[in-house]
């Protein structure tokens, strides 16, 4: 087989059709799908049953992601310049780090350690879901929650507090509920049903009478710009409500408090320059602590 194939496979498996697929790899969608059939053919079995809306993995398909996941991941890893020297600060540092943290808070303080650190080449990646650990996706990893078992290390760095708002506009048209009852004659914007197990997900729609959900989104950046435009009240981490100017909701309930990690995968952490990364990146965490916690 032609283990190239394998990025084809998992960019079908994780989009479920050709098209998106092809936009993703920069090649049109016959490549992607002669490289599917292709990959087939070496293996002997069909991985996707086809519909006319797109691909949906079989059994052996399913049965393959893991292991063409740890291909992929170890692939990445040499990429990134695993064979370099471990003193070597020129290479690629790959971040994953939450959403709003990531977008608001360290994006926008890279500057210095650019200019400090010109040979460092840095691969972000911004998300709500917690990355999976037992890969080498990333070098550096970022989490709300502390994880119990893996090969890497773990720094606590800091709180982010969590809590209801919503824009003056809009509580001067609804009005500005007293307790949690009140909430019943509200707008609310929340996660979609896949991100539904998240912690803040959880804490607001555990809620009692709770009205049913008026927006549903699957990333923080549209809950914030839903509420900056007036439409509802949703949870949203306190530094970013803050710097739209939005207004807290039951201000003297307490809010829902996580814990900042920063992980560093077994393999990495003996490189220089994911070190000057990481410390670079708690140090910016625990400088904002007064807006975070």
């Amino acid at each position: 087989m032609n283990w190239d194939d394998l990025k084809y496979y998992l960019a079908v498996a994780r989009n479920k059709s050709l098209s998106e697929a092809a936009r993703g790899l920069h090649v049109s969608p016959s490549t992607v799908s002669r490289r599917i059939d292709a990959l087939e053919q070496a293996l002997g079995t069909r991985l996707f049953s086809r519909r006319q809306d797109g691909y949906d993995l079989n059994e052996a398909g399913a049965n393959l992601l893991s292991t063409a996941e740890q291909a992929e991941a170890h692939l990445l890893w040499l990429e990134r310049g695993a064979a370099k020297s471990e003193a070597e600060t020129a290479g690629i540092v790959r971040l994953v780090m939450p959403e709003l943290l990531g977008q608001y808070l360290i994006i926008p303080q890279l500057g210095p350690l650019q200019r400090q650190y010109p040979e460092i080449q840095l691969e972000v990646v911004t998300d709500v879901r917690p990355s999976p650990l037992t890969k080498r996706e990333a070098d550096i990893v970022i989490r709300l929650n502390r994880p119990t078992q893996g090969d890497y290390t773990v720094q606590r760095i800091g709180q982010l507090s969590q809590s209801l708002y919503a824009s003056s506009e809009y509580l001067k048209e609804v009005g500005i509920p007293a307790q949690a009852s009140d909430l019943s004659h509200h707008r609310l914007i929340g996660w979609d049903s896949e991100l539904a197990y998240l912690p803040l997900a959880r804490w607001l729609e555990e809620r009692p009478n709770l009205p049913a959900i008026y927006i549903r989104t699957g990333n923080f950046h549209a809950q914030l710009m839903a509420v900056k435009a007036h439409l509802g009240v949703a949870a949203l981490p306190r530094f970013a409500a803050e710097r739209f100017s939005l207004q807290r909701v039951f201000a003297d309930e307490t809010p829902l408090q996580s814990e900042i990690w920063l992980i560093k995968q077994s393999d990495s952490r003996r490189l220089k320059r994911v070190n000057i990364v990481a410390n670079y990146i708690a140090g910016i965490i625990t400088a904002a602590q007064d807006r975070l916690a």
